[in-house]
């Protein structure tokens, strides 16, 4: 079966005490950079590389043409739909303000699109024949990873050229077909660790005996041999086989994880563990048996709340929610009844982004990682039906190398508003949390909250009301959030 997707990257949670603030600055005007109010600086809408500008890019298509839309992530989720054309089966990374796209079966090459010249190709440029590329982890201007299904050897390119610069062989990993089935990476700590799915072609395409992460060292682009006592170059031996979605990194507990499917049909497989540290498997925090099904994708958002779409045996796909700090289920969120649910990410903001390829009414459901209800009403609309997800973000998806904010303020709902709104964030370690609401003047309005939380995902409501409990006027308010030396700024609209 050929495989159908790519994932993405999350955080988990490890619990030490530190303090964050969280001030609700009201204010007038929209399209700053910055605001200031009696000594309150708010530096625009931005937290970690968040900001107005940022959106979710989704590759679109009908499996004869393909395309990409943009939702924007502002809290309207408006759409530019067929901001470019692609290949019919592609997926796409963000880098350095660009949008690498992997144009992948009998695509074969890797299209660069600039956001801000209306996505328009920068550079188009082929990775070999019939490659079949599966993934791009791109390390600088200069320096990019092609993952190629096809082949056994996996290239090195100058993105900036087009040029291949160099190669690393791994056909010692391939089985009896002489392909490895190399497919996802993630980069950290100067390290490219890429997936080795191994699977029989010729007759059903299911896994042949062991599957693997390789490990390449960066700098000098050579394969790190995890265990020395073994004879040969060792890569990380899994617990199952077929590592079918993205390897992610969880950058709060330092741990990569990546959902092995196995056999299909089979419940053999689960969402594994990789100390990228150790360079060993801790084995599964989630198995199939748990979830009902084949894990496809995985998202985790914090120690006890994750994501995953599954199929079940009658190759039905369905969006569940689970406890990685248990590995039980906790509930289903929707369950079309097809195979047509493709891909979840988690946006910058902590919502959970879903693919639905549903021949009715295709399009990207939103739900909030919260309360796991769906925010959209009904799926956004991307043209064709969407296949892929990403995120502009300070960092591509897979790659890693900022040490991760202690906190993450996402956007109210509803907004605009009448009479209250729920503002989410979500902690990294537990921190004791200041919520202030200030007017225009810097002048305080309301204390909402002044008390110890719990990592993971938390929310505060606003009634919009005063501490005198007098409803306050309708205008634009600024969500602001401190943690250490970050900051965090959210906008928010009362109506009456």
């Amino acid at each position: 079966m050929m495989k159908m997707r790519r994932n993405g990257r999350r955080t988990r949670t490890t619990i030490r005490l530190m303090v964050a603030s969280v001030v609700l600055i009201a204010g007038l005007g929209l399209g700053v950079t910055s605001y200031e109010r009696s000594g309150l600086v708010l530096p625009g809408l931005e937290w970690n590389g968040v900001c107005a500008a940022d959106f979710a890019f989704v590759t679109t298509t009908d499996y004869t043409t393909g395309a990409s839309s943009v939702i924007r992530l502002d809290g309207s989720y408006s759409v530019d739909r067929n901001v470019a054309a692609l290949h019919s089966d592609a997926v796409a990374r963000y880098y350095d303000h660009k949008v690498f796209v992997v144009n992948r079966y009998l695509g074969d090459n890797i299209q660069i699109l600039d956001p801000a010249s209306s996505f328009s190709t920068l550079r188009q440029f082929t990775v070999g024949t019939s490659s079949d590329p599966h993934d791009i982890a791109v390390l600088s201007d200069t320096k990019a990873y092609v993952t190629r299904y096809n082949e056994s050897v996996l290239w090195i390119v100058d993105p900036s050229t087009g040029a291949q610069t160099g190669s690393v062989d791994l056909s010692g990993l391939a089985d009896g077909d002489g392909t490895p089935e190399m497919d996802q990476m993630a980069v950290v700590g100067g390290r490219v660790f890429v997936t080795i799915q191994r699977l029989d072609r010729s007759t059903t395409w299911g896994p042949v005996g062991d599957s693997y992460v390789a490990v390449i060292d960066a700098a000098a682009d050579t394969l790190v041999d995890v265990d020395s006592v073994t004879a040969g170059n060792q890569s990380i031996l899994l617990a199952g086989s077929n590592p079918a979605s993205d390897i992610q990194l969880d950058p709060c507990a330092g741990k990569l994880y990546v959902s092995c499917v196995g056999f299909w049909g089979l419940q053999d497989g689960g969402v594994e563990v990789i100390d990228p540290s150790t360079l060993q498997s801790e084995g599964f925090l989630f198995t199939e048996a748990s979830a009902g099904g084949d894990v496809n994708d995985v998202e985790i958002v914090c120690a006890e709340k994750g994501y995953a779409i599954i199929t079940d045996a009658s190759f039905n796909t369905s969006l569940i929610a689970f406890d990685p700090a248990t590995g039980t289920k906790t509930g289903i969120l929707y369950a079309p009844g097809d195979f047509v649910l493709n891909d979840i990410e988690v946006s910058p903001q902590r919502e959970l982004f879903l693919a639905d390829r549903t021949a009715t009414r295709p399009g990207i459901r939103i739900y909030s990682t919260i309360t796991d209800d769906e925010i959209t009403v009904n799926p956004i609309d991307v043209g064709l039906p969407p296949f892929d997800i990403s995120f502009s973000a300070a960092t591509q998806t897979g790659l890693d190398t900022h040490t991760p904010g202690p906190a993450s303020l996402g956007h109210n709902y509803p907004n605009p508003f009448n009479p209250q709104t729920t503002i989410p964030f979500t902690l990294d370690r537990a921190a004791v949390v200041e919520v202030s609401i200030f007017d225009a003047s810097g002048r305080h309005v309301r204390g909402l909250l002044n008390e110890f939380r719990a990592p993971g995902p938390n929310t505060i409501v606003w009634d919009g009301r005063d501490d005198m409990a007098r409803p306050v006027s309708s205008g634009v308010y600024f969500a602001r959030m401190k943690a250490g030396g970050h900051t965090a700024t959210r906008k928010l609209v009362l109506i009456k």
